[in-house]
């Protein structure tokens, strides 16, 4: 599954934000923030399986590129696996 992700740079690292899923995480180069971006994706779409939900559809890229408060942000993909058809206990 691919999933927008939007970067920010800070003194500290790169601030990372899933806006489709509400996810915040961060990593202290990009490529440490993408990867925690995608542990967390992974987390919470775990999450939405174990509750019997639908993941939210993901809105068009254009609507946050548009967004005033995102004007300075770096957006990127990244691929997460489909979580797991967990087995019946």
């Amino acid at each position: 599954m691919r999933f927008l992700i939007m970067l920010e740079q800070t003194e500290a690292g790169f601030a990372v934000q899933a806006p489709d899923l509400a996810i915040v995480t961060y990593g202290e180069t990009i490529e440490a923030a993408k990867r925690a971006a995608c542990e967390a994706i992974q987390i919470n779409l775990e999450a939405y399986q174990d509750a019997g939900q639908d993941v939210p559809e993901g809105q068009a890229v254009l609507s946050h590129l548009e967004n005033p408060e995102f004007r300075d942000l770096l957006f990127t993909y990244v691929e997460v696996p489909e979580p797991k058809e967990k087995m019946a206990a």
